[in-house]
């Protein structure tokens, strides 16, 4: 264990009337080196040495752009930092050296390298905890220089601000994506008989979506406080679920919480991520079987404009089980006649699996971040090409040349290849502590996240003739 008190010389040198911040408790003395100017660009560093006090910057502190004697680099306000912070760590952290960079708002204020002694999914959240008390945010990271075990703590300035929330604008996008979806249920019915416009508005045949409405927004509902319960359970804030309405098509774009401030660790991101799409599968598939069993098997013949849904490997067993062979039947032309709850089920399935496409910070993406880390990018970029192969498949050249992959082209497709790149991006940022690891059973979980995508993923969702 290290001593948390610097070696220095001399005491450090303030301005005028200012305040020192308070020590950590057991902190009862410090000494620093004094503020000096520093050449551009310049990397200050403070190495503890060897084990037997040997090393070229053992015990000292040296600027690695100055040109011969050592001399005293740290101001007085990363000088204290670091010492607050060697004793908030003691015990915890084997520190090695300590850095500041060049770029404050880049690498940090100060920055401790060394050897964790007690797990960081023990400690961390009591540094995190402490430094932000104080204004400060620490960000964990493997020691890209050192073996597998040296780590580097960098501490910055400043803390993530919660916006306030506005309850009443959840309620009103949720009325409205009610409304919305009740709408497109009564479309769907088809059994209404409407005399003019105004019949569409009619509270009476509007009821008459309530299958679909109900039962898509009981999917919706569950994969959001999925997130949330979750989010709540390890006290990361979070808003309550934005629901997005939309007149036509499926009655909404879905639905999206906020994370308020940054998630601490790979387990917590993890447990929020993929507690939304379970709990909504737990949903949709009893009413996946639900709408099966009062759906009807049809002869179902492509007509000019008609639009055909395509089947997941789940849905394709779910008609297995339910009737007992494949659907569409290639030999007899027979399809399922969709009814409000099947279609309802189905987009909620089809939601499940582009939020667990396994880019950026959807809920897959999330999920193979805190299995892989860095190397979910190989993923990322593998994503993004399937996505690339399927849209440039419905290209009119393509399919002239190689008319087979029509049978998987869907153009819709570039769409989410846009949003990828330039909205939701294509990588995951790294969590606060990005050196925790998941234990076994969270692990064995991811994978069957995972299996849950490739199950419930439709290369061809919609097939208009």
């Amino acid at each position: 264990m290290t001593d948390p008190t610097l070696p220095s010389p001399a005491q450090p040198t303030l301005p005028e009337g200012a305040a020192l911040p308070p020590l950590l408790a057991g902190q009862s003395e410090l000494h620093a080196p004094a503020a000096a100017n520093l050449p551009a660009g310049s990397v200050v560093r403070y190495d503890a040495g060897t084990p037997g006090g040997e090393g070229p910057l053992a015990g000292e502190w040296a600027d690695e752009n100055a040109t011969g004697a050592t001399r005293p680099l740290l101001s007085a306000e990363e000088a204290l930092l670091e010492a607050q912070v060697s004793a908030l760590v003691a015990g915890d952290l084997l520190i090695e050296g300590v850095e500041t960079g060049a770029e404050p708002q880049r690498d940090g204020l100060v920055i401790l390298r060394g050897r964790l002694l007690r797990p960081s999914a023990e400690s961390f959240p009591r540094w995190l905890r402490e430094l932000n008390a104080r204004g400060y945010t620490p960000l964990l990271r493997p020691n890209p220089a050192g073996d597998a075990d040296s780590v580097l703590l960098r501490v910055m300035k400043g803390v993530a601000k919660r916006e306030p929330t506005r309850v009443g604008v959840n309620i009103v996008l949720f009325v409205l994506t009610l409304i919305s979806t009740l709408y497109v249920g009564m479309l769907v019915d088809g059994t209404l008989q409407l005399n003019s416009a105004w019949d569409l508005l009619k509270p009476s045949n509007l009821v008459t979506g309530l299958p679909f409405a109900s039962a898509l927004l009981s999917i919706l509902l569950a994969h959001e406080f999925g997130h949330y319960f979750a989010a709540r359970y390890h006290k990361v804030a979070v808003t309550l679920p934005y629901f997005i309405p939309m007149p036509f098509g499926f009655g909404t774009l879905g639905a999206f919480i906020q994370l308020r401030e940054p998630i601490a660790d790979r387990r917590k991101l993890f447990d929020i991520g993929v507690a939304g799409p379970l709990a909504g599968l737990l949903v949709a598939v009893p009413l996946l079987f639900v709408g099966l069993a009062g759906a009807q098997v049809l002869p179902s013949s492509p007509q000019p404009g008609s639009m055909f849904l395509g089947n997941s490997l789940l849905t394709h067993a779910a008609q297995w089980l339910t009737f007992g062979r494949i659907l569409p039947d290639a030999a007899t032309g027979e399809d399922v006649i969709l009814n409000q709850v099947t279609f309802a089920a189905w987009i909620g399935l089809l939601v499940t699996a582009l939020n667990l496409l396994p880019v950026g910070q959807l809920d897959g993406g999330h999920t193979v971040f805190a299995l892989f880390g860095e190397r979910a990018r190989r993923l990322n970029v593998a994503t993004l090409m399937l996505l690339g192969l399927l849209a440039t498949a419905s290209l009119r050249p393509v399919q002239q040349l190689l008319p087979w992959v029509a049978n998987v082209a869907y153009s819709g497709w570039w769409i989410w290849i846009l949003l990828i790149l330039f909205v939701i991006g294509p990588f995951h940022p790294p969590a606060l502590d990005d050196v925790t690891q998941l234990d076994p059973k969270r692990r064995l979980l991811g994978f069957l996240v995972i299996l849950v995508f490739i199950l419930t993923f439709i290369p061809v969702p919609i097939r208009v003739f």
